[in-house]
């Protein structure tokens, strides 16, 4: 998976916070509901299990999603901010992505 270029990241303990734009060029858009382009859930998800194993030592192979809902579109273009929380025992993952202050979606990733 194609993961967005970073812009900053803030670090602290269990949590983390990036910022990005997400590219208008990228495959994603393309034919995910014709005439209207906007970013899949499943890209959404994907990219914050992703960084996560790379930011955080999560233990164990992905198990579930629990909790996920999709309240705003993003759409090419949308500065996004993604908020990863890590729990304590490393087995379960927060996500929020936010556009200007508004969430657009959350969810939590359960790991084995």
């Amino acid at each position: 998976m194609r993961l967005p270029q970073i812009d900053s990241i803030e670090r602290a303990h269990h949590r983390l916070s990036l910022q990005f734009v997400v590219a208008a060029q990228l495959e994603y858009f393309e034919g995910h509901f014709p005439g209207i382009a906007l970013l899949p859930g499943v890209v959404q998800t994907g990219w914050a299990i992703e960084i996560a194993r790379r930011e955080f030592p999560i233990i164990g192979s992905f198990r579930a999603l629990a909790a996920v809902k999709f309240m705003r579109v993003i759409e090419p273009g949308a500065a996004l901010r993604l908020e990863l929380t890590c729990s304590e025992d490393r087995r379960e993952l927060s996500f929020e992505y936010r556009d200007g202050g508004v969430l657009c979606s959350s969810g939590r990733a359960l790991f084995h």
